[in-house]
């Protein structure tokens, strides 16, 4: 296995670079027995960086308060001798002051797993939580600085272009 440095410092290269592309994830959230699902687009670039648009972001199926698309990062963790990509991703965005007074937030995911280039799915497990605005919620221990969290999975094929005529 192989791992590489930070995407900020480098591009994401060699079999790394096999889990970089668009993805279409179903998301399945449990915030103590509490279940959600939404849909996602999930895109990892070959430089780095990780951004989400996600289908429930007014409805907030989990939390009641409306968020915005998520942007971040992601590195590879290293690839398998079945050509497995292990990964890592971090993600940010901002809830929305509501009318029942919660106050905007910054809403932090992380979640590791595997892209498998055979089937191009890409499976990931974590946690999501909500930070105040005036938190460093960048740092790489911030979710062990949140009150609560929710738990993440992430399951997603690579979007695949049609067909050329």
């Amino acid at each position: 296995a192989m791992v590489h440095s930070s995407p900020a410092k480098a591009e994401i290269e060699g079999d790394c670079s096999k889990a970089v592309g668009t993805f279409l994830t179903k998301n399945d959230l449990d915030n103590n027995a509490r279940a959600g699902t939404s849909r996602s687009l999930l895109v990892l670039t070959n430089g780095g960086h990780a951004l989400r648009f996600d289908s429930d972001q007014r409805a907030a199926a989990m939390d009641s308060r409306s968020f915005g698309d998520s942007a971040g990062t992601w590195r590879c963790d290293g690839v398998d001798n079945d050509e497995t990509v292990r990964l890592t991703v971090s993600t940010l965005d901002f809830t929305y002051p509501d009318e029942e007074g919660y106050p905007g937030q910054i809403a932090r995911i992380d979640v590791t797993g595997t892209y498998t280039p055979t089937t191009e799915t890409m499976v990931l497990d974590g946690k999501l939580a909500f930070l105040p605005m005036d938190s460093d919620a960048q740092e790489a221990d911030a979710l062990s600085k949140a009150s609560s969290s929710i738990s993440v999975k992430f399951t997603g094929q690579r979007i695949d272009l049609p067909k050329t005529p």
